[in-house]
């Protein structure tokens, strides 16, 4: 079995942003709510790119839900009920 040494428990810390007692080393989310956000942002994403069809903001709207896109895939291609984000430190 795998297991995160530390998670973050402070949630409402991280909420408010105050500064948490510890170091955030791992974030467990749930993935079925993951993939619903990024489902709905998407949504979101290709509404304004229609808005804005023709004009030079539309290269950058694509890019962006061609990057959220690969996100969401990588999430949907995931198993278990949990995703976990770890950061990496770049010394």
């Amino acid at each position: 079995m795998n297991r995160v040494a530390s998670t973050f428990r402070d949630v409402e810390a991280l909420l408010e942003d105050r500064e948490s007692q510890r170091a955030i080393e791992a974030l467990v989310v749930h993935r079925a709510e993951l993939i619903h956000i990024l489902r709905g942002s998407l949504t979101e994403l290709h509404d304004h790119r229609r808005v804005i069809a023709g004009t030079p903001a539309e290269a950058e709207d694509l890019s962006r839900i061609k990057y959220w896109e690969r996100v969401l895939a990588w999430v949907k291609d995931q198993q278990g009920p949990h995703i976990i984000f770890m950061s990496r430190k770049i010394v």
